[in-house]
């Protein structure tokens, strides 16, 4: 056999090496892909469960975001209080979150859930036209200009917190 023969044995063992390896690295990376969003979607679940848990133990947290995000000023101070703190992490989480679809890592469907609560939060009387405005540079800019671009949702979309906790069932 021949310097040129083996020449180019040689580079074809490498060609086939070089392509394995790249079909390994893309097999990897598609995984790893997966992977993200996986925990992108179970991360945003902890966070929200993380700021819930408090309003299942002390329904007083529902009953200030109920009366806060009709009328911020007709509610007590420790409602305001109590409603910012909720707000503030809610609207942060989903400042957050709303980065992930176009990062590829979260559904346009997981998305499309939270979005909806958004918006109800964010067109509520209450947070639009007392609180929001105060806390919206705390947000980064282009979470902001999309909620104050965006649709209000559809009024039968969604029950308001108000009608949700204090409206009285039919009997």
């Amino acid at each position: 056999m021949t310097l040129d023969q083996l020449a180019a044995i040689a580079a074809i063992v490498n060609a086939v090496a070089v392509t394995a390896t790249l079909i390994v690295l893309i097999v990897t990376i598609r995984q790893n892909t997966q992977a993200q969003r996986v925990l992108a979607v179970q991360s945003i679940t902890s966070a929200i469960a993380a700021i819930n848990v408090p309003a299942m133990e002390s329904p007083v947290l529902g009953s200030a975001l109920s009366r806060t995000t009709r009328d911020w000023g007709a509610a007590t101070r420790e409602e305001r209080i109590l409603s910012h703190y909720f707000l503030f992490t809610f609207f942060k989480l989903c400042d957050q979150a709303s980065y992930q679809p176009r990062a590829g890592a979260l559904d346009a469907g997981q998305w499309a859930g939270w979005e909806t609560s958004l918006l109800r939060f964010y067109y509520s009387p209450g947070v639009r036209a007392g609180w929001w405005p105060g806390r919206r540079f705390a947000y980064s800019p282009a979470f902001a200009a999309y909620l104050e671009t965006s649709a209000a949702p559809d009024a039968t979309a969604a029950t308001s917190l108000y009608d949700l906790f204090e409206a009285v069932a039919p009997t």
